[in-house]
Formats: structure tokens, sequence, C-alpha cells
């Protein structure tokens, strides 16, 4: 791992815990301390399982979109790319997580411009299952403007898949681009990369990619469900229904955000929501956003720093990690 890289992740933990001290603070300390030890504890692992679900779907993706795309890996190597990834959430606006395919490089040979757009999509897919939850509850809490932004991303996101899928149009554009002085340099890569994103957002493809993205926040809005009725709202749907929606509204109000695992965001969001909507005291909105921040973003980043001790070389890119695979995927390129 560079120094640059190191640094940011350093200063981003740091950061987050500052961004605690004073969110702690702000809802005194006292009272989040005594909400943190009346919550039923008993109740944890259910909600660490259902925050790991979220994680095994989307590596599930993650290897799927591999496929797709026609890298050859093995299930246990993209695995372990895709745990150390997850380390690489705490980069500013996650850019880090671009890692992910230099680490595959590093283990199949095959180009980053192949693999590189899984990543995109990846926070695409995400950002529109997301904006699908949480516009459920947009409909039963209705915010024109939260609407407005949704339904522009929405729009946004419609268009570029448009152009895509045309590929006459989308070639077109690729020869314009390939006559505009410094960007000729890169067209071969810029083709790469658009064959990559043809294939990943076909209609058939694209529709499952964004089920199992609901399926994975779905299960870290009733995580969140869980949290909050541990922590006094009532055991019923309607408290499910509002907890998928705060995740994810705040999950993507963080995204937004662009700070590191999108701090600040995702807790200001939670905190306000769970007041607002189910009534509860600050300290004890707090202590539940702190509860479900701990079972999803550092569950993953421990996972992602528990891979890197393990598979460090992947990142550090001196040898690969699987010469034989290597050599069939070179050769294959070649072809």
């Amino acid at each position: 791992m560079n120094q640059d890289l190191r640094r940011k992740l350093i200063l981003s933990l740091v950061g987050a815990l500052l961004l605690y001290i004073v969110l702690v603070l702000w809802s005194d300390i006292h009272q989040v301390q005594s909400a943190l030890q009346a919550f039923p504890w008993q109740w944890f692992p259910l909600v660490v399982a259902l925050a790991l679900i979220n994680y095994g779907v989307r590596m599930l993706r993650w290897h799927w979109w591999l496929g797709l795309v026609g890298v050859e890996i093995s299930r246990w190597d993209s695995g372990r790319v895709f745990g150390l990834g997850s380390l690489m959430m705490m980069t500013p606006g996650k850019v880090g997580e671009l890692l992910k395919a230099y680490m595959v490089k590093n283990v199949t040979g095959d180009p980053i411009s192949r693999t590189a757009p899984i990543i995109v999509a990846e926070r695409i897919i995400d950002g529109i299952a997301m904006l699908i939850l949480a516009g459920v509850g947009l409909i039963a809490f209705p915010e024109p403007r939260a609407q407005s932004v949704a339904v522009l991303l929405l729009a946004a996101f419609a268009v570029g898949i448009v152009v895509i899928q045309i590929r006459p149009l989308a070639l077109r554009l690729l020869a314009i681009a390939h006559r505009i002085p410094l960007v000729n340099r890169f067209s071969d890569q810029l083709y790469t990369l658009y064959d990559s994103s043809y294939m990943l957002f076909r209609p058939g493809p694209l529709l499952w990619a964004l089920t199992l993205g609901m399926l994975a926040w779905g299960t870290s809005g009733l995580a969140f469900g869980v949290t909050l009725v541990g922590f006094g709202a009532e055991l019923n749907w309607q408290t499910f229904f509002m907890a998928t929606f705060i995740f994810n509204i705040s999950t993507v109000i963080g995204a937004v955000v662009a700070l590191p695992g999108g701090l600040g965001g995702f807790e200001g969001s939670a905190v306000f929501w769970v007041v607002r909507l189910f009534g509860l005291g600050a300290a004890t909105a707090t202590a539940a956003a702190l509860v479900i921040r701990f079972c999803t973003l550092w569950l993953s980043v421990g996972i992602g720093f528990v891979s890197f001790l393990l598979w460090h070389e992947l990142l550090a890119g001196a040898e690969p990690a699987n010469p034989k695979t290597v050599a069939r995927n070179v050769a294959r390129n070649k072809s």
C-alpha cells in the first residue's frame, strides 16, 4: 500500500473518530451511554447477520459481473479482491475501490479498462436500488425536493443506459472522441470500457443486478429496523418500512457528501429522520446510528482490514497471485 493511500486511510479513520466524539457529545454522552446500555444486545447477532447478507449478496454479484465481462477468475480470488476492496470504502468518494480493477489485473492479467466499469456499475446500480427503496418511503412521507432529486438522478441514469445500449450512437461518440487530441491517446481503453459497460447494462443483466442490489440494501434496512425496535420503536411493519427508507436515503446522502464511508452525511440524516419519524430522543437516535454503522460500514471495513493482512500482495502488485490464470488470460487477450 503506497504512502499516499495509507495516509488517506489514517486521516479517514481519525476523522471518523472525531466525528463520532462530536456527535456523542452533542447528543449528551451520558444519555447515549444509557441508551446503549438499555439496548437488548442479544439481538445484535441478528443485526450483524442481516448486514452480512448485504455483504455476501454484493460479493456474489461482483463475481457474476466479472464473468459477464469475460474475466476468468475463481470465486476464491474474486472474493479476496472484493474483501480487500472493502477497506477502500474509507477513501474519499470511495475512489480507492477502483484498485479492485488493479488487483484483478494482478490475478488474471486482464486490463484495468475491462473491469473498471464493474466498479462504476456497482455505484450506479446500488444508487438506483437505494433510491427505489427510499422512493417507496418518499411516497409515504413526501418531500418535494427529495423527490425531484431522485427523479433527476434516475433520469440521468436512464439516459446513460440508453446511450450505452444504442451501439451505433455509442460507437459514433467514441469515433468522435478518437479525433479529439489528448482523448485519442485513450481510445483503445475507451472502447474496452464501452464493451464492458454494454454487457453490464443490457436489460437482462441490469434487471438481475438491480434485483440483487435491492435485496442487499433491503436487508440492511431490515437490520436498521431491528436496531430501532431494540431502542424502543414499535414492532410493526411500518417501523421496518420507515427504517428501510431512513437507511437508504441516509446512505445516498452520505454518498453525495463524498466523505470517506459517507461519514457525517449518513449519521446526520439518520439521526434527523429517526427523531422526526419515530419521536425518539436525539441521544437514542445517535445510539441507533452508531450501532447500525458498526454493523454495516465498520464491519465491512474490518473485513477489508483482515483481508489486507492476509492478502496484501494483491495490492502490492509485486507478483501475480495466480500465474496460471494470468497466462491463460494473456493468451486469450492476444488471440
